[in-house]
């Protein structure tokens, strides 16, 4: 299994991002199963969408990349478990590097037995325990 961070979906669906051709060629790798199923969270959709918002204005754009988003991934929900987990991972950060959303990222991979992560935040690098793809 392999979890997307907001940073590779915007790359994927942005064509003037920095990583977006990084991008296309992790999402062909996805499709071919390379890291097994992949996997967004609600808190990754959320903060997807709203980036999305920001930058774009276009809400049937953004709707129809949130549709193709729940359609092609796995949604794991942020539970209460995993919730006290993140809330531990951010508040054990020696400096603020991560923000929350990142932080229950990493908990949802410990959770979920995730190994891979696909992201561009440089922040994730740090974590022990996960496969970094993109970076």
């Amino acid at each position: 299994m392999i979890l997307l961070d907001s940073s590779l979906i915007i790359a994927y669906s942005n064509k003037v991002d920095q990583n977006h051709n990084k991008a296309l060629k992790i999402v062909e790798d996805i499709v071919k199963e390379k890291y097994g199923t992949p996997a967004i969270t609600d808190y990754i959709f959320d903060e997807t969408i709203t980036v999305m918002t920001i930058k774009t204005k276009n809400l049937t754009r953004i709707a129809e990349s949130g549709d193709r988003l729940l359609e092609a991934n796995v949604l794991l929900r942020i539970d209460e478990q995993t919730f006290q987990q993140a809330w531990k991972i951010f508040k054990d950060q020696q400096k603020p590097h991560l923000s929350f959303t990142d932080c229950t990222t990493i908990a949802a991979c410990k959770t979920n037995g995730i190994p891979n992560l696909a992201t561009f935040d440089e922040d994730f690098r740090r974590i022990l325990g996960l496969r970094i793809i993109g970076l």
